[in-house]
């Protein structure tokens, strides 16, 4: 029995997978990255606001208070700032990934 073997590409994988050109492919790869990492850091958040019961704001105020030093707040504070920072950078990154 004759076995041919044969020859693949990068574009005629993504063409079988459905993706007319390898740029659609990665904006769809890249759009589910980002999609992961704003769900996890929105859970996060969440996680943050419930621990402390009140918003980001609120958690700024008491930060940002002088004479009050409450080192576990201060660095969820920050934590979560990070985390709003870091979903406002994805939500971005996915209209930048979504416009052709």
């Amino acid at each position: 029995m004759h076995t041919t073997v044969k020859s693949y590409t990068t574009e005629s994988i993504l063409a079988t997978l459905g993706y007319p050109d390898p740029l659609v492919a990665a904006r769809q790869h890249a759009r589910m990255i980002l999609l992961g990492r704003l769900a996890r850091y929105q859970a996060a958040a969440r996680e943050l606001e419930v621990k402390w019961g009140c918003t980001l704001e609120d958690l700024r105020t008491r930060y940002t208070a002088h004479g009050s030093e409450d080192f576990e707040a201060d660095d969820d504070y920050l934590q979560w700032q990070w985390y709003a920072d870091a979903v406002e950078t994805i939500n971005a990154q996915l209209v930048a990934i979504s416009e052709p």
